[in-house]
């Protein structure tokens, strides 16, 4: 009877916290931060602006339920990149363009390939 108890008594607090769970990012901190460095980069109008209206939609889902200081970070990540994406050196842009349609396709999929 008491192994019943125990076992009843488990999976209540399993089904309990099921809701807790559930609600946690499909991506890591690290991930949603290169994100919103993509974005940046994509939205840069002097590196050649990307539709990112899916990456914003999906940033917008992924910030929640995360701690203010990775929001405030990747915050400062997304103005960097638009800061960055402002420079006049040929070599930085060329630089910034291929991490936009390099490493940032996987966060902008078939967006960057069309442009």
């Amino acid at each position: 009877m008491r192994k019943l108890i125990a076992v009843l008594a488990v999976a209540g607090v399993s089904l309990a916290a099921a809701p807790v769970f559930a609600g946690e990012p499909a991506w890591s901190d690290s991930e949603f931060l290169s994100a919103n460095r993509c974005l940046g980069l994509a939205q840069s109008k002097d590196l050649g602006v990307v539709d990112a209206t899916a990456l914003i939609a999906k940033i917008k889902q992924e910030g929640r339920g995360r701690i203010g200081y990775v929001r405030d970070r990747a915050d400062e990540m997304r103005s960097a990149a638009l800061r960055d994406g402002r420079t006049r050196s040929e070599t930085v842009r060329a630089k910034l363009t291929a991490e936009r349609d390099g490493v940032c396709k996987v966060y902008l999929g078939a967006t960057v390939a069309a442009n």
